[in-house]
């Protein structure tokens, strides 16, 4: 019997466990389902031009910059989205609550204080742990 990959156990655990999230990602994709996209360690990540970040439901990504699935496996951007993917698995129902709603808040209505403070945006607890997660070192 072949042994499931771990991408492949994310991909079951969110579609499972973290349903909600990867629904609502799941509608994401279906409305842009025209754009750009690739499969990557078990997601699918779509390009939404535009500049408005990033953002993770479930084993969907949606990034606003065209980074070619060559070059995905070295783009901090996208295995930090990647890291929140992990989070979804991990917290399922929680992920909402625990992850998307201070990372929206933090992303939206803190970034003056932050340039006051000299604070990174991946200082927030949400943001690290992604970046842990998802392998990504920051300098």
């Amino acid at each position: 019997m072949k042994k499931l990959s771990n991408y492949t156990l994310v991909f079951i655990i969110n579609w499972t466990w973290g349903i909600i999230q990867t629904l609502a990602g799941f509608v994401g994709f279906l409305i842009h389902i025209r754009k750009p996209h690739y499969r990557y360690k078990g997601s699918i990540v779509t390009i939404v031009k535009g500049r408005w970040g990033g953002v993770s439901l479930g084993s969907f990504i949606f990034i606003d910059t065209d980074i070619p699935k060559k070059d995905a496996p070295k783009s901090n951007f996208i295995n930090h989205e990647y890291g929140h993917t992990l989070q979804s698995a991990l917290l399922g129902p929680l992920f909402l609550i625990i992850i998307g709603l201070p990372s929206i808040i933090w992303a939206g209505l803190f970034s003056d204080w932050r340039q006051r403070h000299g604070k990174s945006y991946y200082w927030l607890f949400t943001e690290s742990w992604a970046d842990r997660l998802g392998g990504v070192r920051r300098g």
